[in-house]
Order: C-alpha cells, then sequence, then structure tokens
C-alpha cells in the first residue's frame, strides 16, 4: 500500500553530502524514490536529507503523526554532488 510517508536520514553537520544519523519521518506530496535527495524543515532550519524508505505505514508513527512535517521538495541530486548546489529538481 502507497502512503505519503517517507524516511529520510540528514546530510552530516561535519562530512558533506554524508548522510548518517538517526532516520526520521516526514509527509511528501512530491514522487520520491529511495536515494534521492529532499529539503527537509528542521528545527534548526531547513536541510538536505537523503530518502531512506518509502511507503511507511501511518501505524509506525502514530505516536509521532502530530509532529511530522512535509519536505519542501526535491533536490536536484547531481547539481548537489557535484558542486554542493540545493536547486529544485524540476517535475
Amino acid at each position: 500500500m502507497e502512503t505519503n510517508i517517507i524516511s529520510v536520514k540528514y546530510e552530516s553537520d561535519y562530512t558533506p553530502k554524508v548522510f548518517e544519523g538517526k532516520a526520521y519521518s516526514y509527509y511528501t506530496n512530491t514522487k520520491v524514490i529511495i536515494g534521492d535527495y529532499v529539503l527537509v524543515p528542521t528545527i534548526f532550519g531547513d536541510k538536505v536529507a537523503r530518502v531512506t524508505e518509502i511507503n511507511i505505514p501511518e501505524s509506525k508513527i502514530e505516536a509521532i503523526k502530530p509532529y511530522i512535517k512535509t519536505i519542501k521538495h526535491k533536490v536536484n541530486k547531481i547539481k548537489f554532488l557535484q558542486e554542493h548546489i540545493i536547486l529544485e529538481e524540476a517535475a
């Protein structure tokens, strides 16, 4: 069953282009696949994150559902990896 809930890992603050640590759940209105880069809101501002899981069942996030935010947009992965530039990917 498809859902609009995904899991992401944030880019490391210490090592650019490395995505590590705990996974966080977000809603998305954009079609994404595992490995896509997205711009997500955090309490410290927007961050680039890599999608690690898609179609997460609502039952898995029931306790945190009121706190889940929605991703801003998908990031152009090639531009980001080559030049560390955050550009929205064309639809």
